[in-house]
């Protein structure tokens, strides 16, 4: 395995609070565990989800942000290169009302 501060580490994964407890909500289970295999793709391609940009600013997170889609679901994160770290802002049911979004960030 490479050094820790090595370009070809992987990059670790940590998860908010709001994540984590979105993450614990998804349904069915197929999709639970997609979302988890997916987030596992992260620790080698962390750049595997398009740049969220969103057209209301009511949605836009304090920092720069990317999101992957499953389902009805979508999986908000950024990406700290320094640091080699993935934190995953939250796992949100896409249904929902996307302006409090990140409110919990501010």
């Amino acid at each position: 395995m490479p050094a820790s501060g090595s370009e070809d580490a992987p990059f670790q994964i940590q998860m908010t609070d709001e994540a984590l407890y979105g993450y614990a909500r998804v349904e069915p289970e197929r999709v639970y565990r997609r979302i988890g295999d997916l987030i596992d793709t992260l620790c080698v391609f962390p750049r595997y989800g398009m740049e969220y940009d969103p057209y209301y600013p009511a949605a836009q997170p304090s920092v720069p942000s990317r999101v992957f889609y499953c389902g009805h679901y979508g999986v908000y994160y950024c990406v700290d290169d320094d640091h080699r770290l993935v934190t995953i802002l939250a796992v949100e049911d896409e249904r929902r009302d996307p302006r409090n979004r990140f409110s919990y960030l501010n």
